[in-house]
């Protein structure tokens, strides 16, 4: 017979509940986590906290902020990392940023951030309990990944990728990311009533996240400016229009071929993704890569900087200069050539 620890508390309400623990040293931090009086623990107690019962509170108080689902399937992840570690099975005071920064030191840049973020969210929580020890995120550091190249497509090679594609269906959504700049979660979420078909305006107002090939989860724009209206040039507009015909408003306007949720993953399995960007060229060439060709394509047909980050939904303009500024050299041309015909002028006058 199993041996474990069960700790009994009274509510508010003068009820009774109960709660089993494999260790005593789990039953003891759940049980300090209870003796709490105005937010503060003895400091003996409070050295004496496990990390998953911060995390019981952290996650606790995210979801009754009614924080977004994406952001919380984020943050578990990064909890589920630090899970894995043997850190959670020490007091909060046996733990040194030295074995904080080793289980960072096991994920790449992006995981790594996040996991300090648990981790500086973890040693607040104890603080605020009463624990008095040093923190374990000074001085951590994600490990730093070499940038990855962004990949452009023309307007040609858009063209030629899709027709690598032998399903027209797979061939139009090729050409709808590429032009129109929608975000993979953008498209699978579009309903039939975000295209205005008169005006030729598509208005993006939800993003759809998705963990693994089974579970979707339907909810706002990444942030506030994701939330917008992309023109769509006559082309697209045809195929939007075909896709909208005959269907309710609340329908998904690009639904997979059983009329379900549009799926990336799908997508890129059903419609030879991979050896169609490699017969073009472009072997590492991602979906979101549509995205960034979206931006170039736009930039070399005249949009300026404001009205390029306005249509992509970025949070700031800084952004869009940050991932695209770069991507239009010649008007670095045009300025100096500018500029010359402007000193020529100048000196012409001055000589006369």
């Amino acid at each position: 017979m199993s041996t474990y620890y069960e700790v009994r508390w009274v509510n508010r309400d003068k009820s009774t509940s109960s709660r089993s623990f494999p260790t005593r040293r789990e039953a003891a931090s759940y049980a300090a986590g209870l003796e709490s009086t105005n937010g503060k623990l003895p400091k003996s107690s409070a050295r004496q906290l496990l990390l998953p019962r911060l995390w019981e509170r952290i996650y606790e108080r995210r979801v009754n902020a009614n924080t977004k689902p994406a952001t919380l399937r984020v943050v578990r992840q990064a909890w589920q990392r630090i899970e894995k570690s043997d850190l959670v099975k020490r007091p909060i005071s046996r733990i040194a940023a030295e074995d904080v920064q080793l289980v960072i030191n096991q994920h790449g840049e992006f995981a790594g951030k996040k996991t300090i973020q648990i981790f500086g969210e973890l040693y607040r929580e104890a603080v605020a309990l009463g624990f008095d020890g040093e923190d374990w995120t000074v001085g951590a550091r994600a490990r730093v990944q070499p940038t990855r190249n962004r990949l452009f497509l023309s307007v040609a090679e858009v063209e030629q990728l899709a027709e690598k594609m032998t399903v027209e269906r797979h061939q139009e959504t090729v050409k709808l990311l590429a032009f129109t700049g929608l975000r993979v979660g953008e498209l699978a979420a579009l309903q039939v009533g975000d295209w205005a078909s008169a005006t030729r305006r598509l208005y993006v107002q939800r993003n759809a996240s998705f963990a693994g090939d089974s579970k979707v989860v339907i909810h706002s724009t990444k942030t506030k400016k994701s939330e917008r209206v992309i023109p769509v040039a006559p082309s697209i507009a045809a195929m939007l229009d075909k896709a909208a015909a005959n269907r309710d408003p609340e329908d998904f306007l690009w639904p997979s071929p059983q009329g379900q949720i549009w799926r990336p993953g799908n997508f890129r399995r059903r419609s030879g993704w991979r050896d169609a960007v490699t017969a073009i060229g472009y072997p590492k060439l991602r979906l979101h890569d549509l995205r960034h060709s979206f931006a170039s394509i736009s930039r070399h047909a005249g949009a300026d900087l404001p009205t390029l980050s306005r249509v992509m939904g970025h949070s700031s303009i800084k952004v869009t200069i940050d991932l695209y500024g770069g991507i239009y050299d010649t008007e670095l041309d045009s300025l100096a050539a500018g500029l010359e015909q402007q000193f020529g002028q100048k000196m012409g006058e001055n000589r006369s």
